[in-house]
């Protein structure tokens, strides 16, 4: 009788890890379109649906709306993004919906820009930060500002924040779309075409946007095929890889998009970033703000830092930033 349950058992494991048991997935291992568990991807096809018609009414300006779209695994995505409406908005060092424009930097009078308090005992920092097309900053885990135009016109901000070292910078950066879900704006001739993105912060106690920042995706769109991300391991890193194309697709609006869920306390100093890329720099020219006045007048401010973003800068439109300094740059 033993002899007989023990020989049942034995059936019973090699059942379990015969051919149909599902194998461990590999990091480089494509994603399955029916589960997040898979490189925690979900991936979405078509438009979404518009639940915020606009978020700013600025004359001149694209509509800056949210929307809705469901995955393929029954989850539902903000697009572009969620934001954190609740913020309290960046000064304005150039804002054309504000008729703040046109002006230099010894025109701005930093008394009129509150300075949110960290830290009781930190020091008072100043920043600037232009972003194509949207930011949230965070320092030490406490929000600070979001920027005051979510898509266009392009504009520059000004923060102030009271804080202590060492200090960790988060940014919440988003790439607006026209299409929600898909990505894609009506420009250079297509009412389908890629934006691009980047973002460049300098602050006053010598911290700037480079390539030393942590930079992850967790919007991409639009993409012609879910096989087109590649999801990698290389060197401890999370890589989550899109074709370099600036080029419309030809899904038009029936691309698919893949989303990842942004972690809990992504902004907080604890946070263990050790796994995201590191960021890529890109040019005034490539980024595109080589003729945008809003930019160009005020280098002298931005001179110091670089346009970062992540290794796509069309395809990802959702992307978080973080550097943790120890002590003030020298």
């Amino acid at each position: 009788m033993w002899k007989m349950m023990l020989l049942l058992f034995g059936l019973l494991v090699a059942c379990s890890n015969g051919s149909d048991a599902v194998p461990a997935a590999t990091s480089t291992a494509q994603p399955s379109s029916s589960s997040t568990a898979a490189g925690g991807v979900s991936f979405s096809k078509g438009l979404g649906t518009v639940t915020t018609p606009r978020l700013l009414d600025c004359p001149g300006g694209r509509v800056s709306a949210i929307g809705e779209v469901t995955s393929e695994d029954g989850v539902k995505w903000v697009v572009p993004a969620k934001i954190a409406t609740g913020m309290t908005s960046a000064g304005d060092l150039s804002n054309p919906c504000t008729r703040i424009e046109n002006r230099s930097l010894t025109d701005v009078n930093l008394d009129n820009v509150p300075v949110v308090e960290i830290d009781p005992d930190g020091v008072v920092i100043t920043g600037y930060i232009y972003a194509d097309n949207y930011f949230e900053l965070y320092v030490g885990g406490k929000p600070v500002a979001k920027d005051p135009v979510p898509y266009t016109p392009f504009n520059a901000s000004i923060v102030r924040f009271k804080a202590k070292y060492p200090m960790t910078y988060a940014i919440h950066g988003v790439d607006w779309e026209e299409n929600l879900g898909q990505g894609t704006e009506d420009n250079k001739g297509s009412k389908f075409a890629p934006g691009d993105a980047g973002i460049v912060a300098v602050f006053s106690d010598g911290t700037a946007t480079d390539a030393s920042w942590k930079a992850q995706t967790f919007y991409i769109a639009p993409l012609t095929s879910k096989d087109s991300l590649r999801l990698e391991e290389k060197d401890g890193k999370e890589q989550r890889l899109s074709p370099q194309t600036s080029s419309p697709p030809a899904c038009g609006t029936d691309c698919y998009a893949a989303h990842f869920a942004v972690p809990d306390g992504w902004y907080a100093a604890s946070f263990d970033d050790s796994r995201w890329p590191n960021a890529v720099t890109y040019s005034e020219q490539t980024v595109g703000v080589d003729n945008k006045k809003e930019y160009t007048n005020y280098r002298s401010a931005f001179g110091k830092g670089s346009f970062i973003w992540t290794s796509n800068l069309v395809l990802d439109n959702e992307v978080l930033l973080r550097r943790t300094v120890e002590k003030a740059p020298k």
